[in-house]
């Protein structure tokens, strides 16, 4: 009888527990909302990420157009280290300019990578 008795009572319990429990209805709305136990939920959007050859696109389109020019020594004769953005390579790298003309010509490297790269956005 007392076995009886606990799952009468258990069985009671979980009636209970289980006529407690919200049940969720999920609606779709015509507008793409969603409704979920009486409550309007915003239709989820899809965010599309560029594709890397888009990325380098907009990088390139946001530097300096003078940072794609080829490095020119120059026809003065001066020899300087200076420093240019190659854009094949994507780096700054050092060679000699003759003291004249040219634009993509930098006295550091870290003023190169600083308008070429970083002014790109790509660091």
């Amino acid at each position: 009888m007392n076995r009886f008795c606990l799952s009468a009572a258990l069985l009671f319990l979980l009636v209970i527990l289980v006529d407690s429990t919200p049940v969720y209805e999920h609606h779709t709305q015509d507008q793409g909302h969603v409704m979920i136990s009486g409550e309007q939920l915003e239709k989820p959007s899809v965010k599309e990420l560029p594709t890397p050859k888009l990325q380098e696109e907009n990088k390139a389109a946001s530097r300096p157009a003078f940072c794609l020019e080829h490095k020119f020594s120059g026809p003065c004769i001066t020899l300087k280290v200076r420093y240019f953005y190659n854009a094949k390579t994507g780096h700054c790298e050092h060679f000699i300019y003759g003291g004249c003309e040219g634009k993509n010509n930098f006295l550091t490297e870290e003023e190169c990578i600083k308008t070429c790269i970083q002014g790109s956005g790509s660091l």
